[in-house]
C-alpha cells in the first residue's frame, strides 16, 4: 500500500476507540456511527482526470480524490452490469450462486441475503436511487427502506438515524455513447464545452478512425455530465452539515462500452475507478488520508463487507468479499478473480486470476470467437468500425486478433509490460512457473466457491427447480465438492482435447451426471476426426435422456460431417417446451452457418417476440437469407 502511515496522525485519531465501542453495539443509533453514501456510475473505466486521462473534464471527482483516497487496483468481478451487481449486493462471487449469466434470475437460498438487510436490522435507513439489476429474485422491502427514483437519505424519519444511501448515475451507460443517446445527455451542455475528437489519443487496441475518435469524445462528454451530478450529491451532504460524519465512496461498475472493455474480464473491462472520502473521526489505522493513493487489490464484492465493517455490523460467514476500510482488517488480497458466462444471447465460459503483475485467462469455450454477435452490443460504433475494417483487411493486428474465429484455451499477460493485454505469453517457456501458479489458483478458486456455471444452463435450471436454488446444487455436503472437482477436470480437458484425451472423455460420457456427459461429448467433438470408440460414445449421446447432451452430440456430429443426424437432433430440441433447451439448440444451429438452412422454416417462428432465444433465431434467419 502506498498510503503514508504517520505516527503523529495515528495519535491524533484519539476517538477511534470510542467509535469502535459504539459500533460494537450493533443496533445502537449512536451519532458516532457513520452515514455512508455510495455514488456509483456505469461503464466508464478510469476516464477521470485524477486517474491520468488528459482529456477528461472531471473537476468534482478530481477534488474528491484530493479529499480522500484514490484506489488504483479496484476490479469488478464481471465486466457487465447484472452479474457485477449480483456480486456487490451479496458480497459473493456470482458463479458460486449460479447468477453469473446475464439476467439469470436465479433463486437465493434462505441464508444468503443482500447486505443492506443487515444494515437495516442494525438500525440504518437504507435507500437506493435507483438501479438494481441484481440478477436474482429479491424483495424490495427486505433489502431497502426505499428503492426508487425518489429514494434519498433525506426521507428518513429522524435526523438522528444513520443512513446508507446509494445513488446510481446512469447517464454514462454504453447506450449514451451512441449518437442518439449522447444527444439526450449533453442537451444542456454548451457546444464549446464538448470534447474535440481531434484531440483524442486512441488506445492501441482500437483503430484510429474518425468514428472511433468521435465515440471516445462522446464518452468523455457523458462522463463530464456525470461529474457534475457527483458535485450536486456532494453539495447536498455539505449543505445538510453532514460532511463530517458521512463516508462517501465513489465507484464505477465496470469498463466502458467499447469492445474488449465492457463484458470482458481483461483490465479494460474490470479495472474501475474508486475514491473514498472518510471523515477524520472514522479513519482507522491511517486510512483515508486526504490526497492519498492506495494500490491494494480490491474486488467490488468487497464493497458490502466494507460498509458492514464501517457500520460495526458483523460480516456474514457466507460472504467471499472482505473489508478494506475500518478496523480489524484481514490480510490484503493476493489475487483478483473474475468470470464471464453467458452474455445476453451468447454462451461463454471464461475464468480469470490476476495478481499485481500478471493476468491468467481460462477460456472454456475457446471454439467460439471472443467477439460473438450480440444484437444489443452490435449497435456500438466502435464495434461496427472494427468489423468493417476487418472485412476490408485493413484492421491492424492488435485489434484483428480479437475478431479471430477461435481463442486459445489459456492466456497470460504481463500487465506491467503489456497493459492492454495484447501479447499472450501462455506458451512462452520462461513464463511456465507463472502460468502454473495462476492456473493452480484458478483451480482452487473454482473448487472453493463451487463454480455452478460448469453446469450447462439448461441442466442448471432443471436442477435449481429440483433443489430450490443454484447454490444448493454444488454445496451439497455429501457430494458437492467431489462433483465440482469432476466437472472441473472434464471442463479443463474438453476445450483443447486431442486424441490422447479420447479414452478419459469416453469414460466421462458414461457418467450418471448429465453435465459431465455434456462436457465429454463436447470434448470428443473438439478432438477432430473420431475413431470407432468415440463414434460409439456420440451415438449413445444421440439417445441421451438429457436434451443438453443430445445437443452436444449434434455439434459433434456436425463437426464430423454428419449434418443430417445433427439437424435431426436439433429439430427435436427446437420442439422442446423448455426455453433453455431451445436456446441451446439455436446457438448450435447459428454456429453451423449455412448447414442450418434445412431447418429455416422451423427457426423462423422462433424469431418472433422478445428474449435471448428469439435474438439468436433472428440472427440465423438474417444470415441464411443474405
Amino acid at each position: 500500500m502506498t498510503v503514508t502511515r504517520n505516527a503523529a496522525i495515528l495519535v491524533a485519531i484519539f476517538s477511534i476507540a470510542t467509535v469502535q465501542s459504539a459500533r460494537a453495539a450493533g443496533s445502537s443509533k449512536s451519532a458516532t456511527r457513520p452515514n455512508i453514501v455510495w455514488l456509483s456510475c456505469e461503464d466508464i473505466s478510469s476516464h477521470l482526470g485524477c486517474y491520468g486521462d488528459p482529456n477528461a473534464t472531471t473537476p468534482n471527482l478530481d477534488a474528491l480524490a484530493t479529499q480522500g483516497v484514490r484506489y488504483t487496483q479496484a476490479f469488478t468481478v464481471h465486466g457487465v452490469c447484472a452479474p457485477c451487481r449480483t456480486g456487490i449486493i451479496t458480497g459473493m462471487y456470482p458463479i458460486s450462486i449460479g447468477a453469473n449469466h446475464m439476467r439469470s434470475k436465479a433463486t437465493l437460498p434462505d441464508h444468503i441475503k443482500c447486505f443492506p438487510q443487515y444494515l437495516k436490522d442494525a438500525g440504518y435507513y437504507c435507500t437506493n436511487n435507483s438501479k438494481t439489476d441484481y440478477n436474482f429474485h429479491w424483495k424490495e422491502n427486505d433489502v431497502w427502506d426505499e428503492s426508487s427514483g425518489k429514494a434519498h437519505w433525506k426521507n428518513r424519519s429522524s435526523d438522528d438515524q444513520p443512513f446508507f444511501a446509494v445513488f446510481n448515475m446512469t447517464m454514462t451507460h454504453e447506450s449514451k455513447i451512441w449518437p442518439k443517446g449522447w444527444e439526450g445527455v449533453v442537451k444542456d451542455v454548451p457546444k464549446d464545452k464538448l470534447h474535440d475528437p481531434a484531440k483524442i489519443k486512441v488506445p492501441q487496441l482500437y483503430p484510429d478512425t474518425a468514428e472511433v475518435r468521435a465515440a471516445h469524445a462522446r464518452l468523455l462528454d457523458i462522463i463530464m455530465v456525470m461529474d457534475t451530478k457527483v458535485g450536486q450529491y456532494l453539495q447536498e451532504i455539505e449543505d445538510a452539515g453532514l460532511a463530517d460524519n458521512t463516508i462517501v465512496i465513489y465507484w464505477s461498475d465496470h469498463g466502458n462500452g467499447f469492445p474488449r472493455a465492457k463484458r470482458w474480464i481483461y483490465d479494460s473491462g474490470t479495472l474501475v475507478p474508486m475514491i473514498a472520502r472518510i471523515p477524520e473521526q472514522f479513519r482507522a489505522d491511517g486510512q483515508g488520508i486526504p490526497g492519498s493513493v492506495d494500490d491494494q487489490l480490491i474486488n467490488l464484492i468487497d464493497l458490502g463487507p466494507t460498509v458492514l465493517n464501517l457500520a460495526g455490523v458483523k460480516i456474514p460467514d457466507n460472504m467471499h468479499g472482505q473489508p478494506f476500510l475500518g478496523s480489524n482488517l484481514p490480510p490484503q488480497r493476493q489475487y483478483i478473480h473474475g468470470a464471464r458466462d453467458r452474455i445476453d444471447e451468447r454462451f461463454d465460459l471464461v475464468r480469470s486470476v490476476r495478481d499485481t503483475q500478471y493476468r491468467y485467462v481460462r477460456n472454456l469455450n475457446p471454439w467460439r470467437p471472443a467477439l460473438q454477435h450480440i444484437g444489443y452490443a452490435e449497435t456500438s460504433v466502435v464495434r461496427k468500425e472494427m468489423r468493417r475494417l476487418k472485412a476490408e483487411g485493413t484492421l491492424h493486428s492488435e485489434s484483428a486478433q480479437f475478431l479471430n474465429d477461435t481463442r486459445p484455451a489459456e492466456e497470460l499477460y504481463d500487465l506491467k509490460a503489456d497493459p492492454w493485454e495484447l501479447n499472450n505469453l501462455a506458451a512462452a517457456p520462461n513464463m511456465a512457473s507463472v502460468l502454473n501458479r495462476l492456473r493452480t489458483e484458478c483451480d482452487r478458486w473454482q473448487l472453493d466457491v463451487r463454480d455452478a456455471h460448469l453446469i450447462p444452463e439448461a441442466i442448471l435450471d432443471a436442477e435449481e427447480r429440483e433443489v430450490g436454488s443454484r447454490w444448493a446444487i454444488l454445496h451439497n455436503a455429501e457430494s458437492g465438492a467431489e462433483r465440482t472437482q469432476q466437472l472441473l477436470n472434464v471442463a479443463k480437458t474438453a476445450p483443447a482435447a486431442t486424441s490422447k484425451d479420447a479414452s478419459s472423455l469416453i469414460k466421462s460420457a458414461t457418467s450418471s451426471d448429465p453435465a459431465i456427459r455434456w462436457w465429454a461429448i463436447t470434448g470428443i467433438g473438439n478432438i477432430g476426426a473420431m475413431d470407432a470408440a468415440c463414434m460409439r460414445a456420440v451415438n449413445a449421446a444421440m439417445y441421451d435422456d438429457s436434451p443438453s447432451v443430445q445437443i452436444a452430440a449434434a455439434r459433434t456430429l456436425h463437426k464430423d460431417g454428419k449434418d443430417q443426424l445433427a439437424l435431426d437432433l436439433l429439430e427435436s430440441a427446437l420442439q422442446n417446451k423448455n426455453d433453455f433447451v431451445r436456446h441451446a439448440a439455436l446457438i448450435e444451429l447459428d454456429e453451423m452457418g449455412s448447414a442450418a438452412a434445412p431447418l429455416l422454416d422451423q427457426i423462423q417462428p422462433l424469431a418472433k417476440g422478445k428474449g435471448y432465444a428469439p435474438d439468436v433465431a433472428r440472427h440465423i434467419v438474417d444470415t441464411l437469407k443474405k
